[in-house]
């Protein structure tokens, strides 16, 4: 029997960059509605919900009919709003995508959904791609990641990883092999239970330097496997972002 898969779509208002940056617009629908209508896509998600601690946000989620999941306004990250939220839903996976990935490839999710039902010991995957703009190398932004040759995360960090101590073209990253940057899509897939064993662990020393949730589960000692994609996935960080997607 396939496992049961829940979508929870953590989203809260006080944006450290963007205050409220899933209400904003892009052609015409909030960035909160995209990332909802991309995860309407998913085929194997029992159901979808929205965590927020933000009245304005579940109005915004009730015009579009998404179920809704008030959440506290002390969650550390993401994932722990999820976890949160997740308490007494019925699942085997759940699926944070993050609120902020309006154009989010089905694959991002489908890739790594498959890895975990056919390896029941992975505890939680994720999703990157190649980083292909120049711009994208150093923008903070912009999560890297290198792996193992097993696919498993060995760092995530928001400054380019690896350094090269070589001579590599910037104009021309989709197609050099001596170099290949990984870009991090925000998608995590846990195993429920491990999702509430990652909310119990404090938060780490790395996590903190770095902004990132995912650093507390390598810190702890677990894995986290990769799946390579080919599309990519525009974030929203800034107002610019918008612009550029508008």
């Amino acid at each position: 029997m396939r496992e049961k898969v829940v979508c929870i779509i953590p989203a809260r208002y006080g944006s450290e960059r963007l205050p409220g940056k899933v209400l904003y617009k892009i052609k015409g629908k909030t960035i909160l509605q995209r990332v909802y209508e991309r995860a309407k896509l998913i085929k194997e998600f029992s159901d979808i919900y929205i965590a927020t601690d933000s009245e304005e946000i579940i109005e915004e989620a009730e015009k579009f009919k998404a179920k809704t999941i008030l959440t506290s306004d002390k969650c550390r990250s993401g994932s722990d709003r999820v976890a949160e939220a997740s308490r007494k839903i019925d699942a085997s996976i759940i699926v944070n995508i993050q609120a902020d990935e309006p154009f989010l490839p089905k694959s991002a999710v489908e890739k790594p959904l498959k890895m975990m039902f056919d390896d029941k010991k992975l505890l939680i995957t994720t999703s990157a791609t190649k980083i292909r703009k120049k711009e994208e190398l150093y923008d903070p932004n912009i999560v890297k990641v290198v792996i193992d040759n097993d696919n498993f995360a060995l760092y995530f960090s928001r400054s380019l990883i690896p350094f090269p101590r070589i001579y590599f073209s910037e104009d021309r990253l989709s197609y050099q092999k001596k170099v290949i940057f990984y870009k991090h899509i925000g998608v995590y897939l846990f195993r429920k239970k491990f999702l509430e064993k990652f909310a119990e662990m404090e938060t780490s020393f790395l996590e903190k330097i770095e902004k990132l949730e995912q650093l507390r589960i390598i810190e702890n000692g677990y894995k986290i496997k990769v799946a390579i994609i080919k599309e990519d996935s525009p974030c929203v960080d800034t107002l610019s972002d918008i612009h550029k997607l508008s």
